[in-house]
């Protein structure tokens, strides 16, 4: 099973609009787009999306050939889903702290 990394990162802020400034200001990072509870951020050739919340987490993106085989892998090594998009999108939490989202085309 390959996992890709794909070049998008997600975290959760507490103070939304304070860290959407913060990330273009201070780091000048380019919005790409922004809503009220999430910001789609530029820096180089990676994605930050930053979200609206009090979980705190941050969340990196695979790309992988079946998402169905990665989930069998991922169960059975300790991984947890705790959101599930679609057959072809699903987030986890491993058992270290992490958390991730697969996707596949």
């Amino acid at each position: 099973m390959k996992f890709e990394f794909s070049p998008h990162v997600a975290f959760q802020v507490k103070e939304y609009d304070k860290a959407v400034a913060f990330y273009k200001d201070v780091l000048g990072m380019e919005e790409v787009s922004s809503s009220a509870n999430e910001s789609h951020l530029k820096c180089g050739p990676l994605n930050f999306y930053v979200e609206n919340s009090d979980g705190g987490f941050t969340f990196f993106e695979f790309k992988v050939e079946s998402v169905a085989k990665a989930l069998e892998l991922l169960e059975s090594n300790g991984c947890r889903v705790t959101h599930t998009y679609s057959e072809k999108s699903i987030m986890f939490a491993d058992p270290y702290g992490m958390r991730f989202h697969i996707w596949e085309e």
